[in-house]
């Protein structure tokens, strides 16, 4: 369980550290000091914008999952919850 919290937080930095690059290849993109072609600059700031979108969600559901589990096992203690094998 606390893995699973450690797992999901550092998820939710890395995703927003991609938003971070995003934003920072954009402001470069709009202020005119760009060391590449445009299409090049559009396409990495989409593809680091969804990713890390991607990313923040993935571990939002992690997180809520956890939850949902942690207030399962709080309903019924003396309960073994045990894993799906494909999850």
């Amino acid at each position: 369980m606390k893995n699973e919290k450690i797992h999901s937080t550092l998820l939710a930095l890395v995703g927003g550290y991609l938003l971070f690059l995003a934003y920072q290849l954009f402001e470069k993109y709009r202020t005119g000091t760009k060391e590449m072609p445009d299409a090049v600059f559009i396409l990495a700031i989409v593809v680091f914008s969804v990713a890390g979108i991607g990313v923040i969600i993935w571990a939002w559901k992690i997180y809520r999952k956890q939850r949902e589990e942690e207030q399962k096992n709080d309903e019924n203690p003396g309960q073994i919850i045990q894993k799906k094998d494909n999850e």
